[in-house]
Formats: structure tokens, sequence, C-alpha cells
């Protein structure tokens, strides 16, 4: 048999498994020519399946097979596309496809939500969002928030706005993480600590020179001393690998489409300074997105893969959908994700946020809990409308559960109620529940 090869055909599908050696002889580019055409009808059902391929109704197709199986998170997606914001946070709703009735259970704490929505009712916003998460869970307990423009909008997943001062958390992860900075760590700034020049990133040092710590700069949200870090210490590529890790540029899987967090940078290094900062209109977020954020640091630098339905069942008691919670990624390791609480509670305790949580230490809910955050706060491009975020979390100190809160408010023309505000409000229903 000198000069002749034998090929093993190996197949693959959806439920079979088949791997056989035959000792037949096939030319090279017959083999080749069967593993093409494999390879293009594999990809392009399961597309179909998922909804990237575009054949409308392909969805509801999947239900008239005559034996059932479980549907994809993908596929229940394209349905819940088409329900309301209002039924989506109600603990069940029904929906039919094909004449079949089914009915799902979400995750959503009923009590908190209706709380959370009668607030947003006497919002004098533009827009707004919140999303409430249990981070070792990734369970959703509320999403709630309105557009007074787009009234039909899912705004905790579609609705981008500027990530400001939120990214600050990425600059201070990669200088934790990649350069083994600590929150003692002392850097030096010239000029105002919310402006952004290019005088403010030389390293010249004068007598009207300050020098603060990591801590200080995070809590304070000093926009020279990220633009620095940034800089000199990550670089572009630092920002855009803890970026990645933070689910920037990245699909984030749902039981709803979740619009994926752009990151755009330059390459002049002034560039580089404004995203490190957060001092640019961008790099943008979603509610859901911020609330990942500090579920992840709270979660010990894991994030968990969210989810807000339960379970689908059909009319008869067939469960046809249960979500298995599992991690999504690892953001940082343990060790610097317990650095980022430190940075964020401070920020709560004596810097950007002291205002919205003044008095917690007297509030019988409120003393109980572990509390950190960062905010963000900035102007849309045309001045128009004025972004308020916040992203934190808080830890029982008696048994660990934990909650983790991603809000923006988009004001426009008078200031109304903060987005910590509306932060310490969901921390305190939530624990205040939990303790009865």
């Amino acid at each position: 048999m000198r000069g002749k090869k034998y090929y093993p055909l190996c197949f693959h599908g959806d439920q079979l498994f088949m791997r056989s050696i035959f000792k037949l002889r096939y030319p090279r580019s017959f083999l080749f020519f069967t593993l093409a055409v494999f390879c293009f009808f594999h990809l392009f059902s399961w597309q179909a399946f998922a909804g990237g391929y575009p054949l409308a109704g392909e969805a509801e197709r999947r239900f008239q097979g005559r034996h059932w199986t479980p549907i994809p998170q993908e596929i229940l997606r394209n349905i819940l596309e088409k329900k309301s914001p209002l039924e989506l946070t109600r603990k069940r709703f029904n929906f039919f496809v094909k004449g079949r009735e089914f009915a799902a259970t979400t995750t959503i704490n009923q009590s908190l939500q209706a709380y959370l929505d009668d607030l947003f009712t006497d919002s004098i916003g533009a827009r707004a969002a919140l999303v409430c998460i249990d981070p070792i869970s990734g369970r959703v307990v509320a999403m709630s928030g309105f557009d007074r423009y787009r009234p039909l909008e899912k705004i905790w997943t579609q609705h981008l706005v500027p990530s400001a001062s939120l990214f600050k958390i990425v600059t201070a992860a990669g200088a934790i993480e990649f350069c083994s900075f600590s929150p003692t760590t002392v850097f030096y700034f010239n000029g105002r600590r919310h402006t952004l020049y290019r005088y403010q990133l030389k390293d010249k040092k004068t007598r009207y020179t300050s020098a603060v710590t990591l801590m200080e700069a995070f809590s304070r949200s000093i926009n020279p001393v990220f633009g620095k870090i940034g800089i000199r210490y990550l670089k572009r590529e630092g920002l855009v690998e803890m970026a990645g890790r933070f689910l920037w540029e990245r699909s984030i899987p749902f039981e709803l489409k979740v619009k994926v967090s752009p990151l755009e940078m330059g390459s002049s290094s002034f560039n580089i300074a404004e995203v490190a900062s957060g001092f640019n209109r961008r790099t943008r977020i979603t509610a859901l997105h911020e609330a990942l954020i500090s579920a992840g640091i709270a979660n010990g630098g894991v994030i968990m893969a969210p989810s807000f339905i339960d379970m689908v069942v059909e009319k008869g008691g067939e469960m046809v959908y249960q979500n298995k919670f599992y991690p999504l990624v690892r953001a940082v390791n343990p060790r610097t994700a317990n650095t980022l609480k430190r940075l964020m509670v401070a920020t709560v305790t004596k810097g950007t946020a002291k205002r919205a949580f003044r008095g917690w230490q007297r509030d019988r809910v409120l003393r109980t809990l572990v509390i950190g955050g960062k905010t963000g706060t900035i102007d849309s491009e045309d001045h128009r409308f004025r972004y308020d975020l916040f992203s934190g979390f808080a830890c029982s100190k008696e048994n660990g559960r934990c909650l983790a809160v991603g809000v923006f408010v988009a004001h426009e023309g008078v200031l109304g109620r903060r987005s910590a505000s509306y932060a310490r409000l969901a921390f305190r229903k939530y624990f205040e529940e939990l303790n009865e």
C-alpha cells in the first residue's frame, strides 16, 4: 500500500456522534468537498435556530417539532422581544407560539420592582434605567426605568449611555492587577481634578502640583491621574485587555437582546488618556452592563451570566426551559477584587457618592451593610442631557448576601434625583425585606 493513504470520516450531529474509520481509499479533494458541504449546512441550521440567520419566524418554527426539545436561550430571546417591558417584569407571564401556550416564571422580586417603578413615576428626567442583580447567582431581581421619548423600549438592555467615570473601575483594575499598585500608591497631578488637558498629562512638578493616593484619586474621580495611568502604565493594550474582561465589546448572554458596549480608542496618547479617565462620550454602556461590573467585583472577580427567566413551562406541565447559572468570565483575581472593593467603599464614605449616602451609618438597615460604588457624570454630545451613572454593590455584614446595582439617569434641564440616590433606596428596600 505504499504511497496510498487512508482517511477517517467523522460525522457529528446534534444528537449523534459517530467516529468510524473506514479503510477505504478516498481522494483528498473528495474529502475536502464533503467536509465543506457538511460544515455549510450544519452552521446555517444552527444560525437559523439562534436568530442569526435572517428568516422571519424561524424561531417559532422550532415549536412545530413532534418531539419536544429544550428551547435554547437564543430562540427564547427572539420570542421575548415581542413582549412589552411591563409584562417582562411580572412574576409570571404567558406567551403563545403557533397556537401553543407557554408560561414563563421570572426571577424578579415583585416588591422591589413595584417600589422602583413607583420611584421612577415621579422622576422629572428624560429617561432612566436601574438593574439589580444577585452577584453570586447572576439572578436579575429588578429591572426598572422609563424613556419619555421611546416608552416601549427595553431601556435596561437596549439603551447605551456614555460610561463616563465608571471606566475608572477598568483602569484601576488594570493598575492593580497588571502593575501591582495598591490603594496607597502615590500619584501627582496638576490643575483641576475633573478636567483633562494635555499639560496635565506631563510629569512636570511645580509648587502647585498635588499628590494623591490611588484610593483618593478613585474616590474623588481625579481625571489626570487616571489619564497618566492609561498612558504610562497600561497603554492601549492593557486597557483593551481589561475592558474585554469587564465585557466591553463582548456579547452578554441574556434572555433579552443586549446591545454590545462599544470601546472606541484612538492610538494617540491623549485618546488613551480620555478613555482611561472616562473623559469621553464614545465608550458606552447599558444599565445591565453597569450592574454586572459591580456584581463581578462583589463576587470575588467572577461575573456570573445574568438571567431573569427561571423557567418556561408548556401548558400541560412540560418544562421546556430552565436557566443554568454559570460563571461568564473571571474579570480579575480575588485579591484585585478585594482592593477594588476598598476603593469603591471609599467612594461612598468620603468620595463622589458621599452626599447620596449621607447618614447611612445611622440607618437601621444600611448600617448593617458594606456599600461601595462608582459614580459617573457627563453631558451628551449636544449638551441636551446630563447623564448621571452609578454602579455599586451592598453586602450584608451578617449573612454575606449581596446586591449589585447599575443605574443611569438622563437629566433634561432641571437636575432631579441622582443615580446614587436611586441605588441607596434600592439597597435599603431589598435588605429591609431580607431582614424581616
